[in-house]
């Protein structure tokens, strides 16, 4: 195939993967301080549909909450506008991408378990971090993978011809991506994010979620989806058989967690997964 760089590749298809408007505004109103939190409950609220999805995961299990939340406006009083931004953007990505039915490379459903399952990894080991905003975590272990399904998307051919090479030993994914596409899916990633004006939080895993160690600003972030992401592989089927990659050690002294941690993150996300499945996946495709 003709190479393209992964700027290139965004830009000849944001059109097809721009985020819903309503997303773009509550962005812009988040990082505006002259914007109210009851100001963005109200543009929230204009979209019944995203408020009564937003309600549903508030009151998941995921966050356990002792009583309902009833309300966009008591959302964003226990959770912050931050975090509700968060939550509408892995709403939105969700139902954005699943409407583009050219995918013939792999399952959507396939797809969506393992970024899901990711970001609940990623979001358990932000709560054990005890950081600020662990929504942040579930956004970037979300979002790790969407380069691969643009690449999906627009080159089914060649993404096919990665997957079945990297089913042979000694081969890596990326190396494939790298030798047919000139980048990898990781470089689309951080790229489609970048051109969605995220914030570097997002993007640096994005960018370097296979190679921890090379994140400079963020690097608790995308040592979370490192190793999130290979909990997400053991617990759901690889995208691709070189998907199913070991957990560097480095990542652990990064994040400051033994690694005997490991078995106990992934049994909390086991209890947390599926009820997660259900409302931000299947029941937005139903």
């Amino acid at each position: 195939m003709s190479k393209l760089t992964a700027k290139e590749l965004i830009d000849d298809t944001l059109e097809l993967i721009s985020l819903p408007d309503v997303v773009h505004r509550i962005n812009l109103m988040v990082e505006d301080p002259h914007s109210s939190a009851a100001d963005i409950g109200q543009l929230i609220c204009e979209d019944p549909v995203l408020t009564a999805r937003l309600l549903k995961v508030v009151n998941s299990p995921m966050f356990g909450f002792p009583s309902r939340i009833d309300t966009i406006s008591m959302a964003i009083t226990i959770l912050g506008t931050r975090q509700l931004r968060d939550l509408v953007l892995a709403t939105a990505v969700v139902g954005q991408f699943y409407n583009l039915s050219n995918n013939t490379v792999v399952k959507m459903e396939t797809f969506w378990r393992h970024s899901i399952c990711t970001a609940i990894a990623a979001r358990t080991i932000g709560l054990h971090l005890r950081v600020n905003n662990s929504e942040r975590f579930f956004v970037a272990g979300l979002l790790h993978d969407i380069g691969k399904l643009v690449m999906y998307l627009t080159h089914p051919d060649a993404s096919t011809q990665v997957i079945e090479l990297s089913a042979e030993p000694g081969y890596k994914n990326t190396t494939i991506e790298k030798s047919i596409f000139g980048f990898t899916h990781e470089d689309v990633s951080a790229e489609l994010l970048n051109q969605w004006q995220l914030p570097d939080s997002l993007i640096e895993p994005a960018r370097y979620h296979h190679h921890p160690v090379r994140a400079t600003h963020f690097p608790k972030e995308t040592a979370a989806v490192h190793i999130a992401d290979a909990i997400a592989n053991n617990i759901q089927t690889p995208l691709s058989l070189d998907d199913d990659n070991s957990i560097q050690d480095i990542t652990w002294s990064i994040l400051d967690l033994e690694p005997g941690m490991l078995e106990r993150i992934t049994e909390e996300v086991h209890k947390l997964l599926e009820g997660s499945l259900q409302i931000l996946y299947y029941e937005q495709v139903a």
